[in-house]
């Protein structure tokens, strides 16, 4: 097997144990992008002869940390110091950051190799970037995560950092067919994100797979790499439709029906879940509070002459900011805390609650697909988690999502290793 197959998790060990050299998993990497990333797009900046000098240092030191030697990928508005950070925006074109954001510090210090700087949409709005879904070049791999999923998802880079505001990690993980984790709302330090809404920025991960994941959070957070299984043998399920059930198409449809059917029969305790009547309003009170919060966030690069360099999505979405009032905005915050008690209360009996993670397969690539079964999950600021579950009518992957109840996340990341391995089991 070829080093940039190996999954993170499966690359820190063959590293620990000597049984690949960190140069040589990245030279596998930098091979695969020039392979292939004339189609996919997914970087922005790489440094190549950095990249490998900082791997030759892991490789001459000791191991410090969980990531020791494995390159990751950093999207375009998290600030690094070495590579421009542009934030998808010709407005920062070459613009470099007097220091690095936090995220970045830590896997440095956990020994990672930073391997460039992945695509993102436009300040990680609704402007498409140039990255294509590696399953199929006229699909889209989502947004605004676009890169750092499809640089994944292709065997380009074992791991790397994604945001979401609405949908951005989740989604693009399902179109890309790999592994995403949006954390609970505070996890993880945004310190030297570009922030688009403070009330919903989240900075979570996307990899091949759920162990992974744990990893990336000991290396940002000390958290154990292989935690202590809960009691119990078989998890908890809910099966959530939403309120916005109607919106799927077919083929997610049957993946969930068959899905929570089959993950009961397994021995899986899976009950559905009633939609409660005022959850249908969550994603209108998402798209308006995220919108009050951007105008305010982008301010300057609204004004001129920033503003004719900015896409026209970016500049409507700032826009409609201008037209949510303050009293809107203060009602919808304390209409949310009601929503996040009423969510507590409903997830309670459960460890973790299935729903859809889009829409159906990747659209073209005009899009970046609809983020209507994610936007009440970032408002809750609860976690969740998709699972490569399937393919659809074109042989394009679907995923399953998985959320919890607040700071729930280690219980959550436990049931969907659980519902992966199940996966893999050809149960799925």
């Amino acid at each position: 097997m070829n080093p940039n197959m190996l999954s993170l998790s499966e690359a820190v060990e063959a590293i620990g144990a000597r049984k690949v050299t960190s140069v040589e998993l990245v030279q596998a990497c930098l091979d695969r992008i020039d392979e292939r990333d004339s189609g996919v797009k997914a970087w922005t900046q790489i440094d190549r002869k950095a990249v490998l000098e900082e791997a030759r240092s892991r490789d001459d030191e000791a191991p410090v940390g969980p990531l020791h030697g494995v390159p990751v990928g950093i999207k375009d508005i998290i600030d690094t110091v070495h590579l421009p950070t542009e934030y998808g925006s010709q407005i920062y074109r070459g613009y470099r950051p007097g220091r690095e954001a936090a995220c970045v510090s830590l896997v440095r210090r956990a020994g990672a190799v930073i391997l460039g700087k992945t695509v993102t949409t436009e300040f990680a709005m609704f402007r498409p970037g140039p990255t294509a879904n590696p399953h199929a070049l006229d699909r889209t791999p989502g947004g605004s995560s676009s890169g750092s999923a499809a640089a994944v998802a292709d065997f380009q880079v074992p791991a790397a950092f994604g945001t979401q505001t609405a949908g951005s990690i989740i989604r693009p993980a399902a179109f890309c067919g790999v592994v995403g984790y949006k954390p609970s709302f505070g996890t993880l330090s945004l310190d030297g994100v570009k922030p688009l809404a403070q009330t919903l920025d989240t900075l979570g991960f996307i990899t091949r797979t759920v162990r992974d994941q744990f990893v990336m959070r000991s290396a940002l957070l000390g958290a154990e790499r292989n935690p202590a299984l809960f009691a119990q043998t078989k998890p908890r399920l809910g099966f959530f439709q939403t309120p916005f059930w109607s919106a799927t198409a077919p083929e997610t449809r049957q993946l969930l029906e068959q899905t929570a059917r089959q993950l009961s029969e397994s021995g899986f305790g899976v009950e559905e879940v009633t939609c409660p009547a005022s959850f249908g309003n969550l994603n209108e009170m998402h798209a308006n509070l995220m919108a009050f919060e951007t105008a305010r966030n982008y301010v300057s690069e609204y004004e001129e002459p920033n503003r004719s360099l900015l896409d026209e999505r970016s500049r409507q979405a700032i826009e409609t900011g201008w037209t949510v009032s303050a009293d809107d905005y203060q009602t919808m915050r304390v209409e949310l805390g009601q929503a996040r008690l009423q969510f507590a209360e409903l997830a309670r009996d459960f460890d973790a609650i299935m729903v859809p993670a889009t829409v159906g397969e990747a659209p073209p690539i005009e899009s970046t697909g609809d983020p209507v079964f994610n936007r009440m999950w970032s408002l809750l600021g609860v976690p969740a988690v998709t699972l490569p579950a399937g393919r659809g009518p074109n042989g394009l992957p679907l995923g399953v999502q998985f959320v919890g109840r607040y700071d729930t996340d280690l219980r959550l990341l436990q049931v969907c290793e659980d519902v992966e391995r199940w996966l893999a089991g050809g149960k799925g």
